[in-house]
Formats: C-alpha cells, sequence, structure tokens
C-alpha cells in the first residue's frame, strides 16, 4: 500500500511537472483566467441562494431549539412586517398621488375659470365691436347722406348764384347805361363832368365792390371791438 501510494504521488509530481513544461505563459494566464472565472460564477450562485439558505438554517435552528409553532408564528410576524412595509409604501404613493391630482384638480378649476372669463370677454368685445361697426356704418351713411345733400344744396346755391349775379348784373348794366344815356339826353343842374365821373364810377363799383364791402366790415369789426363791454353780460353768456 505504501508503495502504491508513493507511485501515484509521484506520477501526480510527474503530470503536475510535465503541465507546467508544457504550459507557457499565456497557457497559464488563460488557466488563470479560467480559474478566476468559475469563481466568480460560484459566488454569484452562492449570493443568490444566500437568502434562501439563511432561511432555512434560521427555520432548521428554531424549528430544534423551539419548535415548529414558534418557528411558524416567527414567520408570521415577518410576513406581517413586510407586509405593514408593502402597506405603508403603498400608502405613501397613494396619498401622494391623491395629492398631486387634488393639485391639478384644483390648477384645472382655476383654469377653466379663467377660460370661461377670458370666453365671456371675448363675446362681449365680439358683441361691441359689432355694435360699434353698426353704430359707424350708420354714421358713415349718414356723413355721406349729408355730403351728398350738402352737394346738391351746394349745387343750386351755385345755380341760384349764377342766374341771380347775371340777373341783377343784367338790371345793373341797364341802369348804368339808362344812367348815362338820361344824363346825356336830359338837362340836369350837376356839370357834365361830375355825371361822366360818376358814370365811370358806376362801370367801375361791380369790379371793387367786394373789396370795399370787405373793407367796410372790417372797419365795423375794429369798432365794435373799441366799444366798452359789460363783463358780466360776457361771463353770464
Amino acid at each position: 500500500m505504501v508503495k502504491s501510494f508513493d507511485m501515484s504521488q509521484f506520477n501526480t509530481l510527474i503530470q503536475q511537472a510535465s503541465d507546467t513544461i508544457m504550459c507557457n505563459s499565456d497557457c497559464q494566464k488563460q488557466r488563470q483566467s479560467d480559474k478566476l472565472k468559475q469563481t466568480y460564477l460560484n459566488s454569484q450562485v452562492n449570493l443568490a441562494s444566500a437568502p434562501s439558505q439563511v432561511q432555512v438554517a434560521q427555520k432548521n435552528y428554531v424549528v430544534f431549539t423551539q419548535g415548529e409553532t414558534v418557528y411558524d408564528e416567527l414567520r408570521d410576524e415577518e410576513l406581517a412586517e413586510k407586509a405593514d412595509i408593502i402597506i405603508n409604501t403603498f400608502s405613501e404613493n397613494f396619498n401622494g398621488e391623491v395629492d398631486k391630482i387634488k393639485s391639478q384638480i384644483s390648477s384645472y378649476d382655476g383654469l377653466l375659470i379663467n377660460y370661461k372669463n377670458v370666453l365671456e370677454l371675448l363675446r362681449k368685445y365680439k358683441k361691441e365691436n359689432k355694435d360699434l361697426f353698426k353704430e359707424l356704418k350708420e354714421e358713415t351713411n349718414d356723413v355721406l347722406t349729408n355730403e351728398r345733400k350738402t352737394y346738391y344744396e351746394d349745387q343750386n346755391i351755385d345755380s341760384l348764384k349764377f342766374y341771380y349775379f347775371y340777373f341783377l348784373l343784367g338790371i345793373y348794366v341797364i341802369c348804368v347805361v339808362c344812367f348815362g344815356a338820361f344824363s346825356l339826353i336830359y338837362p340836369s343842374q350837376t356839370s357834365l363832368m361830375v355825371r361822366f365821373a360818376m358814370f365811370i364810377a358806376l362801370i367801375v363799383l361791380p369790379f371793387i365792390s367786394t373789396r370795399i364791402l370787405g373793407i367796410i366790415v372790417y372797419l365795423l369789426y375794429e369798432i365794435y371791438n373799441l366799444l366798452p363791454k359789460n363783463v358780466y353780460r360776457l361771463k353770464n353768456f
């Protein structure tokens, strides 16, 4: 048995030495990498199974030391604590969502009120604009009617002025001609030079009558301004 054991150890040493000699640096690096990877995978498996292993160990210990009933009560307490945590978390989230919804509803109510006010104001402005447009149209029509009426009245006045001017001018010319003829035909105490001067003045008068009338009006206005005025009467007026 000793010889067999020594031979197996010897074979193992020979195999390790052979592997060491046959495996270069790249080979050794790859082996080390595979070994570390396997260790990492094993640790992940252990980590994933750790909670269940802890639970199994806890169950075995409690059942062995205190009995199945105590373990069931312990599990119920743990589950109740987890349930309370879940309920509290759910309640907090629910209350937060409720507050958020209430705030949104309040904001919506405010926006709805503002929208209704703006809509009402828009309707009011539309109605006022419509009424103003009607009034403007009526006033425009009245202005156009008045302008048309004034135009026709001015035309009639101009027409009457035309007829009156030539009618009066004709009468005036006839009177001047008659004055000249009668001055020559009928004897008079007035000298011929005076009558001739009057005849020339009557001929020139239509051409300067407008200017003379303007001067007379201006003089009358100036005289009126020079007259004393009743201050109290003006204030009452």
